[in-house]
């Protein structure tokens, strides 16, 4: 794990936390780069008093007890003259009690900056004094200035000849935030750096930077097994949420530690087990609307996959069911959505010795609103459909679509949804705007920004509920009034006044109103009718 994100660092017992966490799970090295960190990157050359370097000891020895490689990385490449023999003084001087508190691996992180003609040179000759001066067995690494790709460069060419043969490189993968990596992108970005070691620093679950809103809560994924055979190991990144990392890291540590016998979705449900445990439930509700990211796009999400089934069967006379199923789906998420959360509160914990719920708190309160603007798009698409009630004993009674009931559930969309889009900017049940990090190669070399990597639009299943469920209310008012017909084995009954009809016990019933039908399979509808009350 390598904790690298812009925003706030993680607090000491969390780290710790995380570390013994993820070793029991067979992760065996962390590494302290939280950009956030003044003393990391702006104020690199301001050194950390007796209390900070005190947690370092104690962080020290916590990976010691966990068979965890201990690494802090320091990022000067803002302003650092690399020749400067003041300088480079004040950077050992910075590492040498840090090395004294048990690091026993210094990451020189000079990413983010921008790249010119002579910077590799200027890079080799600071690492190669690192590793003149600090300890033999304090293990050095670098995060080049360019570190996305899979093409060779000047730059790279100049680097990898000049380092030291056991200094390693790290690189993330075809882009930042690469949504998939194989063996062949790894075997290419090595022969770009003529074969030196190469470790992967894999941005994922992070959600720093322009992923502040969303929360990664999917599986591990999109790695090749045989990665394994062309890197030297792999970081993971984790989110600004520590304990919501957990999730999706203890399915990166199954992953790492047997990637040929990887089971995604094995790992997932034990990673949300351990990590809930007892509101693993709620947690799972919520995973399963926050499982999109820069690993699986929004179509990857199981409401929507319900959503579209919907969709293919609304016309016909089997909607019942996939409508059925999203009201299962959104209701296990409004209720996993208030697992934590006080009901009279502002956006506030109720279990406030939860640290889980407390980072959770804003998706959840965002869950909350999208899963009432779910339900009340599906109880809309239900008012403009015949429905029935049906009792083991044929006893029947159906109803028409009718103005009144429409009206007033047309109405409750449309304030519920409004109160969804306004909430808040979290994401939740996929982005109705949202962007990653996304700069690749070109072919050439230079950076770039692929935009249809970045930028994600109009991807938000509750609002695609929402426009077929007034999209159908629309077609409803269109067609006039409907004549209800009940045909019970093919052969149409007479229902009296109220709609009541009798059946035998097992038989196929087809309700139609001017061509839109609906086949009775369960003794009601999804949800309760006020027209057949």
């Amino acid at each position: 794990m390598i904790e690298g994100f812009y925003g706030p660092p993680w607090s000491h017992q969390a780290r710790m936390h995380a570390i013994s966490f993820l070793a029991e799970r067979g992760m065996n090295a962390y590494v302290y780069a939280p950009k956030s960190d003044a003393k990391h990157r702006e104020e690199w050359r301001v050194g950390y008093d007796t209390a900070e370097l005190a947690e370092f000891r104690e962080l020290a020895g916590t990976c010691r007890d966990a068979a965890t490689r201990f690494g802090f990385a320091i990022s000067p490449g803002l302003d650092i003259e690399y020749g400067s023999a003041g300088d480079r003084a004040v950077l050992l001087a910075k590492l040498a009690p840090l090395v004294d508190a048990g690091v026993d691996w210094v990451i020189l992180a000079l990413d983010d900056i921008p790249n010119r003609v002579g910077l590799a040179a200027e890079q080799v000759a600071l690492v190669g004094f690192l590793r003149e001066c600090l300890p033999a067995e304090v293990r050095i690494s670098l995060v080049p200035t360019e570190y996305v790709g899979t093409r060779p460069s000047p730059y790279l060419a100049e680097l990898s000849t000049g380092l030291p043969p056991d200094v390693d490189i790290f690189w993330t993968g075809p882009t930042v935030c690469s949504p998939t990596i194989t063996e062949g992108d790894a075997r290419a970005w090595r022969a770009a750096l003529g074969g030196r070691p190469l470790l992967l620093w894999d941005n994922y679950p992070v959600n720093d930077s322009v992923m502040e809103h969303e929360l990664h809560l999917g599986a591990y994924r999109g790695r090749e097994a045989a990665l394994a055979d062309v890197v030297d190991g792999v970081l993971c990144n984790p989110m600004r949420q520590p304990r919501a990392s957990l999730v999706p890291l203890a399915t990166a540590a199954e992953f790492l530690t047997d990637p040929t016998d990887y089971d995604e979705a094995g790992a997932w449900d034990r990673a949300i087990e351990a990590v809930g445990g007892r509101r693993a439930g709620a947690l799972l509700a919520i995973a399963r609307a926050c499982c999109d990211g820069p690993l699986a796009r929004p179509e990857a999400l199981p409401l929507h996959g319900l959503a579209v089934a919907l969709e293919a069967e609304l016309d016909g006379p089997g909607w019942q069911a996939p409508l059925a199923s999203l009201r299962e789906e959104l209701t296990a998420l409004r209720e996993g959505a208030t697992a934590w959360v006080d009901e009279g509160a502002d956006h506030a914990p109720a279990d406030v010795s939860d640290p889980l719920g407390a980072e959770l708190a804003p998706w959840l309160w965002q869950a909350r609103a999208e899963a009432e603007a779910g339900l009340a798009a599906l109880r809309l698409l239900q008012q403009v459909k015949a429905v029935a009630v049906l009792d083991p004993r044929g006893a029947g009674r159906a109803a028409a679509p009718d103005a009144e009931s429409a009206l007033a559930q047309c109405f409750t969309l449309l304030f519920v949804w409004t109160a969804a889009r306004e909430a808040s900017h979290e994401i939740v049940l996929g982005p109705r705007f949202g962007l990653h990090a996304a700069v690749v190669q070109l072919d050439d070399g230079r950076p770039a920004i692929d935009i249809a990597l970045a930028l994600r639009e109009d991807a938000s299943v509750i609002d695609r509920l929402a426009r077929l469920a007034l999209h159908s209310y629309q077609r409803w008012t269109e067609r006039g009034v409907e004549a209800l017909r009940v045909v019970v084995d093919g052969d149409e009954v007479s229902p009296d006044d109220d709609g009541r009809f009798v059946a035998t016990p097992g038989a196929t019933v087809l309700l139609d109103a001017d061509g839109s039908t609906t086949q009775i399979t369960t003794p009601a509808p999804p949800f309760r009718d006020p027209r057949l009350q």
